[in-house]
């Protein structure tokens, strides 16, 4: 079958009243926004008419005043020119057309109809097939598509419109150009009356194939020239407002130049027949750029009949390879006409393609492990792990923009930590070696200056490990909050039921978890990263003497990076800022206990692809994770989505991350949590000024002074105030000289009453894990 035979041409201008008719059903195209748009497209196509009538009512002015000095009451010529200026312009360089299509790169409303367009396309044939098998029906055309980007690298999208225009001018330039030399050509005496032919031949054949083209060539040796060279130019017209209609679709999915070239011509016929029509009406002086828009939204149902649904963007290029030809071309123009509408693509379920609407109506879209780890495999051997930040990471593998994915993680020790009623793993733990984090990910379309929202959808531990460690380190080894006055090792482990958690270590206690990642960030660029080093250098040499680091330099000893070369590992080794800190450039470490289920975090981009990580996931934790190892930390899965905010951080002002809290948490009821009060002023009574850290020390010591009289150990409490969902709180940060913290500690988490006005009675409550001397 010919790509360009009369019926595919028939098919193609069916395809268009089909398509006018679902565009003008979509409610979203008819808003207060799309009638503005409407009103400023009837106002260009006036200016286009006065633009285009600007040249013929000049030569009529001229005419007017020579016809005051010369005798033209018998002159034929000066019709002539003016119908000669008038066929140049409307037939052989299209001068309105060219003005109308030009509005596409000045406005995005052409690419928000189409993709709306798209949408509705998709909604409607749901509702139309929905008595059927939805097995049987095909897969959708919008939500892939709208996962592509629509420019290119960031280096290449910083003057889009002007590149844009200029690729434009010249393209119509050229074609301007070669209409004018053959119209040209077509006057030269005994020879001319070939060139147009010729040309049409020439166009035609590489084009559409040899016997259209011998076709054509027959009939235009018979045809007078005028009526020739609008054949002809509609033909190109047609084909150049196709090429127009379909931007947004080859601006997104981005074919190579032959690969679109075979794309057009393996659809020439269907092409020609739906652009012809739209091309007569749009020649229509002023409503022709309304039309236009019509067109536009009318293709989205177009690209529904003559190409696949499009896959996520990670699977283009083998999409791209395939689509070029359209694979059931012949079972679709050899359908009776009134069938056209019910042909359905039955897409395979493979990795090419988008879920079929039964997988979306039936909700059978499984969620895709985007890494796994393993609990028998030492850490620095599994190779979609890293325990540093640096841009150089190989990427451990592909998220697409708006999917949602489970990525698996280890401790944050990777597995340093025992279940058992010992803590000399605490005491012994590698500190080189952490923190272990899963990624990094390259995010598609993701670029700097973007912000990568993060959307928490479920945290859960690993099923085969359904316990966590709640550690206190020793001084000489991390040390914590209160490592002055509790400096040795000590550890809890928990056991999870469901929601619930509870300890042979601390007993008494039982509580539901926030349960919520601790690092959450994505890469550094090398400036940034510069920047970290720098400033903490400076750090660690004003505080060279102090008893206990102040911060952690590069550390080349354990260092992990993935799938990193010896080389770049080494790189990263000497220049990899430490997961220890949470920084304000990407977050990171933070550790917020309400950063838990159906919360929304945003992160600004810094590399290309965002390189995301995540790990050191808690089962709960307090405000402040006092003990260091405070909360309850946990092998476990994460559910995430991913979307990318184009041009974020300008839009945000973004100086760090901010998060949106989700509405799961731990309910205690009015009036039961209890209250610790305290001040900048120290255990040895030294008054300090305005010190949150001396204050919140204090409260920390209120709340272990009130928890001992039960029959708890202090090391035990200190434990619990890392991990149980207390409430960090700073009262006051102006009354000088104190600054005022508050801990708020839930009463039901415990089995007994700790209300203050109930005797305290001390209870046989065990002891915590501690280490052998």
């Amino acid at each position: 079958m010919s790509n360009f035979d009369l019926n595919a041409i028939l098919r193609g201008a069916q395809l268009t009243l089909v398509g006018v008719n679902r565009a003008v059903q979509n409610p979203a195209l008819f808003t207060s926004k799309h009638y503005r748009q409407a009103a400023l497209a009837v106002a260009a196509g006036i200016a286009i008419r006065i633009i285009v009538s600007i040249p013929v009512v000049s030569i009529r002015g001229l005419l007017w005043i020579l016809a005051f000095v010369v005798d033209m009451d018998h002159a034929q010529w000066d019709n002539a020119v003016v119908d000669g200026l008038h066929f140049l312009e409307h037939s052989v360089l299209q001068v309105p057309f060219f003005l109308m299509t030009l509005m596409r790169y000045i406005t995005p409303t052409l690419d928000d109809m189409f993709m709306e367009s798209l949408r509705w396309v998709d909604q409607t044939y749901i509702q139309k097939h929905k008595s059927e098998d939805p097995r049987n029906l095909r897969a959708m055309y919008y939500p892939n598509l709208n996962m592509y980007p629509t420019h290119g690298p960031k280096t290449e999208a910083k003057t889009p419109l002007k590149q844009a225009l200029t690729a434009f001018a010249i393209r119509y330039g050229r074609k301007a150009g070669i209409s004018l030399a053959v119209l040209a050509l077509s006057y030269v005496p005994y020879v001319g009356r070939f060139v147009l032919p010729a040309a049409s031949f020439y166009t035609f054949q590489k084009s559409v194939g040899p016997q259209p083209a011998v076709a054509i060539f027959a009939v235009s040796l018979v045809m007078p020239k005028r009526y020739l060279v609008s054949f002809l130019q509609s033909y190109f017209s047609s084909r150049t407002l196709m090429r127009e209609l379909l931007e947004p679709y080859f601006a997104r999915v981005r074919y190579s130049k032959q690969q679109k070239q075979m794309w057009f011509k393996d659809r020439a016929g269907v092409l020609f027949g739906f652009g012809l029509g739209f091309y007569v009406f749009v020649k229509i002086p002023m409503v022709g750029v309304l039309i236009y828009g019509l067109a536009e939204a009318s293709t989205a149902y177009l690209i529904t009949k003559i190409t696949e649904p499009p896959p996520a963007p990670s699977d283009a290029e083998d999409f791209k390879q395939e689509d070029v030809r359209w694979k059931n071309k012949h079972e679709f123009l050899n359908l009776p006409w009134q069938d056209m509408d019910a042909y359905n693509l039955q897409m395979a379920k493979d990795k090419h393609f988008p879920p079929r609407v039964a997988d979306v109506i039936m909700g059978k879209q499984e969620i895709r492990f985007a890494a796994k780890v393993s609990l028998d495999t030492p850490p620095p051997e599994q190779k979609v792990l890293h325990n540093r930040w640096h841009p150089d990471i190989p990427f451990a593998g592909t998220i697409k923009n708006g999917e949602v994915v489970k990525i698996e993680c280890l401790d944050w020790t990777g597995g340093q930590i025992g279940n058992n009623d010992s803590a000399n793993d605490i005491r012994d733990v590698d500190l080189t070696k952490i923190h272990y984090l899963t990624g990094p990910f390259e995010i598609e379309t993701a670029e700097p200056g973007d912000v990568l929202l993060v959307e928490i959808q479920d945290v859960q531990p690993l099923q085969e490990q359904p316990w966590g460690f709640t550690g206190i380190f020793s001084k000489e080894n991390g040390g914590g909050f209160l490592d002055e006055i509790y400096p040795k090792p000590a550890k809890a482990i928990w056991d999870f039921e469901g929601i619930f958690c509870s300890s042979r270590h601390i007993p008494g206690v039982r509580f539901a978890g926030l349960i919520h990642p601790g690092i959450l960030g994505c890469a550094p660029s090398p400036e940034v990263l510069e920047t970290w080093n720098t400033r903490e250098a400076e750090l660690i040499s004003a505080y060279k003497d102090h008893y206990k680091p102040v911060a952690q330099p590069p550390e080349p000893q354990n260092v992990h990076a993935g799938t990193a070369s010896d080389e770049v590992k080494q790189k990263v080794g000497k220049e990899g800022a430490r997961t220890i800190p949470g920084r304000p450039e990407h977050g990171g470490n933070c550790d917020i206990k309400n950063l838990s289920r159906g919360s929304k975090v945003y992160l600004p981009v810094h590399v290309k692809g965002a390189k995301f990580s995540v790990g050191d996931l808690h089962f709960s934790q307090g405000d402040g994770e006092i003990s260091f190892c405070g909360a309850i930390e946990m092998a476990g899965v994460i559910t995430l989505k991913f979307t990318v905010m184009k041009d974020g951080v300008a839009q945000l002002g973004m100086k760090s991350p901010i998060y949106i809290p989700g509405p799961v948490e731990p309910q205690f009821g009015p009036g039961r949590v209890l209250y610790f009060e305290g001040f900048s002023v120290d255990e040895h009574g030294k008054q300090h000024y305005l010190d949150a850290t001396v204050a919140y020390r204090q409260t920390c010591l209120r709340v272990i002074e009130y928890l001992r009289r039960y029959g708890y150990g202090d090391y035990q409490i200190y434990l619990l105030l890392s991990c149980a969902p207390i409430q960090g709180h700073i009262a006051g940060i102006v009354d000088v000289p104190n600054a005022c913290t508050t801990i708020g500690l839930p009463m039901d988490i415990f089995d007994f009453d700790i209300r203050p006005e109930t005797k305290a009675e001390k209870r046989a409550l065990g002891s915590c894990a501690v280490a052998s001397s």
